[in-house]
């Protein structure tokens, strides 16, 4: 079961990490972009910070920040959430996840 666990693990952290690579790549943008434009940036910060030559999963990414609710449409151009509202928004998520009520 180790290795199960670190396997999942792994692939957890990855989502994270895809996800927050968008967002920090449309807040870099200072206004809103293409999937296209994304997928670029993403793969451009990999390929420069860490030698990554990667397929980026842009829509895999897209979908966590869409599902979070970090991310808005304008027709095909996307903007990301100002940082102090989208921690707002995963705050109340977090405090969503577990209702206890003591009898």
């Amino acid at each position: 079961t180790g290795v199960i666990d670190l396997v999942i693990g792994a692939g957890e952290e990855q989502d994270v990490k895809e996800a927050l690579i968008a967002y920090w790549a449309l807040r870099c943008a200072g206004g809103a972009l293409t999937k296209e434009a994304i997928d670029s940036a993403a793969a451009a910060f990999l390929r420069e910070r860490f030698n990554l030559d990667i397929d980026f999963e842009v829509s895999d990414a897209l979908a966590k920040l869409e599902r979070l609710e970090l991310i808005a449409r304008d027709s095909e151009r996307i903007t990301a959430l100002p940082p102090a509202e989208a921690l707002a928004k995963l705050d109340a998520r977090w405090d969503g996840l577990f209702k206890f009520a003591s009898a």
